[in-house]
């Protein structure tokens, strides 16, 4: 580990980069708001129109972005986008965290935004009683260790290869749990088995 450096996140990432303005090429968007952000998980995004989209709709994402809640980081709400569409749109509420190039790994720096440390960092820099949150001075300023870009390529390679595997399985579980209720309501709500309909006495 000779060769990782101590340095403040700021250095190798932007934040916010890019926002919707009034030459802003789409008419409709896919909007993540909080409620469409879990941890590490993301719900299908509202299709809104621009004349109807929030003005918290403002920050484009790109391929690569990690988004991390700014309001009540506590919560942990977070994504990682290998692949986002050119109409992506994250609300204010979100810093959208672009890697600049050839410093650090886009899936490495998802995965040290993600860490329960990360998370206590941001917590214990909240302002605010009501709204808890926390600004992007405060993501810029956190000093990380930093290994050499094949060493973070490597640790990103092994912890996706787990998060795939957790999401099969998970994908696995839902198709057995629909199975499962549409074979109870075939059996014990239809009253049927093999097509036959069963006498209840």
């Amino acid at each position: 580990m000779n060769k990782w450096q101590e340095i403040k996140l700021g250095g190798l990432i932007d934040i916010n980069q890019s926002s919707i303005g009034r030459n802003y090429e789409f008419e409709n968007i896919r909007y993540y708001d909080i409620s469409s952000i879990g941890t590490g998980v993301a719900e299908d995004p509202k299709n809104l129109s621009i004349s109807e989209a929030p003005s918290r709709a403002k920050r484009i994402i790109k391929d690569g972005d990690t988004i991390l809640a700014t309001v009540r980081p506590g919560n942990r709400s977070f994504y990682y986008f290998k692949k986002a569409r050119e109409n992506d749109i994250a609300s204010t509420g979100f810093a959208v965290i672009s890697p600049k190039n050839n410093l650090i790994d886009n899936k490495f720096l998802y995965y040290l935004t993600s860490a329960q440390s990360f998370t206590n960092y941001l917590v214990s820099n909240e302002q605010g009683a009501t709204y808890p949150a926390i600004t992007p001075s405060v993501i810029n300023r956190v000093k990380i260790n930093l290994p050499p870009l094949p060493t973070q390529q490597k640790i990103a390679k092994i912890l996706s290869n787990y998060d795939d595997l957790i999401e099969n399985n998970l994908k696995r579980i839902k198709l057995l749990e629909e199975s499962a209720r549409l074979t109870y309501e075939e059996w014990f709500l239809r009253f049927r088995i093999d097509g036959k309909k069963l006498e209840i006495d």
